[in-house]
């Protein structure tokens, strides 16, 4: 997930996954003045908006429901979110 530190739509899509499961994503700081920030490389990917999802290449942008995020990536998990 690439995101920023002040982004309300990043902490919302982090919410829906969870404390627990938001730890197994990787997420890339795009704020310039970010910790820990890979602006360059979001800049190189063209991520223009936050969160945005890269996912077999393409970039998605906008907070994605899990239902969602599941079916494009091809989760084969439980799917029971709550």
């Amino acid at each position: 997930m690439y995101s920023a530190y002040w982004c309300p739509h990043c902490n919302d899509q982090k919410q829906l996954f969870g404390k627990k499961a938001v730890e197994e994503l990787i997420i890339v700081e795009c704020a310039k003045d970010g910790k820990n920030n890979q602006y360059k490389l979001c800049q190189e990917k063209g991520i223009e908006g936050f969160p945005s999802w890269e996912i077999n290449n393409e970039i998605y942008s906008g907070t994605m429901s899990l239902n969602e995020l599941a079916e494009m990536t091809n989760y084969d998990g439980d799917i029971n979110f709550e």
